[in-house]
């Protein structure tokens, strides 16, 4: 496939996902990295400040359009498909390349993230810049080491699991070891200290939680296998690359490691970009947790792979064309889950507006609880505060535990410091909260003992029916006391 080929074919799939998003609501995630994009700090519960940076930019340059930030993702998604085509290209030739961008942009994964504010799509576009980047070092223009090393690092402000592909490639530095020779000082200086550079306040900010980003766990937890995680990850990796394609990568991944393992040149580059985080993925799949930034990475080289073993049998183009119709079946499904789910939200949002109509008024006013982060985060787009305020506009129940970064932010649970007692028998407590006294709304499938026992009463206001068979009930809750000791 030849470059105008390709530009009319990535330009009329962004036009299909510009359409689509058109039309469609703000998912959840969109929502929660609009509000990080407003409250900006080192790192994030759950990833890097990545995201909440380039969030917090195209707020900056579009005058907070939340619309421009969402229309930008798809046009993300046409670089990235580029680079793939790009990087195949530069291995191996047109057909293999053409391949490989029209396999990318059918899998269902890739779809879901070209229409979704996320780190996925700035998170591949950096780290197949930096594949091709350090291609050009292995072929020869060195100083490329110093590009690669850096867009790897900006990389994993976007999704720690960037750092595998640096560890892949400072292995294959390091490698000439064996036969006694001096690896490139160059190559293996830029690959260690610019990510770790890039790294250091990200990592600080989650050593104070205890918290290890990359197995999304603590010291304690990120090694033990979850019940039932594997059997539920199985259907995930479906879902994310439909049924054909899913097998054909796991396939390909196989076959790669033993090509790799007796051939040197582009098959051992390959390996080298691809091996590291595949094999994280395969353990993290193995047991049961979050496999799927790990397998973002190893996607395109494995795709790239399987164009150019193919592309020497005769019923490729066959195979190939009946893999990317069932991976674009999948690909529609899973864009019509997504549009229903969005749709959930905005009459959630309804509901909720009136409902908050409905409230009595207290001292202060009153506040919203919703039951998890992600229904907090939705929420949140359609109850923009009036006045700037370090609260989030909506609350999540408290909790002991930290499970989002809702526990970190400021909530109504929290006391605030004073110098002067504020009760006359306690004298020696020094602080207060705003929030005793005042009424709020609860939303969620169940009532939580914490939001219960918090209030003087509680008492079901709204029964909401979803299409999708869920129901959630919207609950009066007045004068709030505080979580008993």
């Amino acid at each position: 496939m030849k470059p105008r080929s390709v530009f009319i074919f990535l330009s009329a799939v962004t036009l299909l996902r510009l359409v689509w998003l058109a039309i469609q609501g703000v998912s959840a995630q969109e929502a929660y990295y609009w509000m990080c994009g407003s409250k900006m700090a080192a790192a994030f519960f759950d990833g890097p400040p990545g995201t909440a940076f380039l969030v917090r930019m195209i707020g900056a340059a579009t005058g907070d359009s939340r619309e421009i930030l969402r229309l930008a993702w798809p046009l993300f998604g046409f670089i990235a498909a580029w680079l793939a085509w790009l990087l195949a290209r530069t291995l191996y030739n047109d057909l293999v390349a053409g391949w490989t961008v029209v396999g990318l942009n059918a899998l269902p994964f890739f779809n879901e993230l070209c229409v979704t504010v996320g780190p996925g799509i700035p998170f591949m576009i950096l780290t197949l810049g930096g594949m091709l980047a350090a291609y050009s070092a292995v072929e020869g223009r060195r100083l490329d080491w110093i590009l690669s090393a850096a867009l790897l690092a900006l990389a994993c402000l976007f999704r720690y699991e960037a750092v595998l592909v640096a560890l892949g490639l400072l292995i294959a530095v390091l490698s000439v070891l064996r036969k006694k020779e001096k690896p490139d000082a160059l190559a293996a200086a830029s690959l260690i200290l610019l990510p770790a550079a890039s790294l250091w306040s990200p990592l600080a900010w989650n050593a104070a939680l205890d918290w290890i980003p990359i197995a999304g766990g603590t010291f304690q937890t990120w090694w033990r296998p979850q019940p039932g995680g594997w059997t539920r990850d199985l259907v995930e990796y479906f879902r994310q690359f439909s049924f054909a394609a899913g097998i054909a990568l796991a396939g390909a991944l196989v076959a790669l490691l033993w090509t790799a393992w007796h051939k040197q040149g582009r098959a051992r580059f390959l390996l080298v970009t691809a091996g590291p985080a595949s094999l994280w993925a395969l353990y993290q799949f193995l047991i049961g947790r979050d496999f799927s930034t790990a397998a973002w990475i190893a996607v395109v080289p494995l795709l790239i792979f399987l164009a150019e073993a193919g592309s020497r049998w005769r019923w490729m183009g066959v195979c190939s064309s009946a893999i990317v119709l069932i991976a674009l079946v999948s690909s529609g499904l899973l864009l019509h889950e997504e549009g229903l789910q969005r749709a959930v939200g905005k009459t959630l949002a309804v509901e909720m507006h009136a409902a908050s109509r409905e409230m009595p008024a207290s001292d202060g006013g009153g506040f919203l609880i919703a039951e998890d982060a992600d229904l907090a985060s939705l929420l949140t787009i359609y109850f923009k505060p009036v006045t700037p305020s370090e609260y989030p506009p909506v609350f999540v129940p408290e909790s002991p535990a930290l499970t989002s970064q809702f526990g970190i932010w400021p909530s109504y649970g929290n006391f605030i410091e004073t110098d002067k007692a504020t009760d006359e028998f306690f004298t020696e407590q020094k602080g207060y909260n705003p929030f005793i006294g005042r009424h709020a709304l609860y939303m969620g499938a169940e009532l939580p003992q914490t939001v219960k026992g918090a209030f003087s009463e509680v008492k079901p206001l709204r029964d909401i029916r979803l299409p999708d068979g869920r129901r959630m009930v919207i609950y009066l809750c007045l004068d709030y006391q505080t979580l008993p000791l």
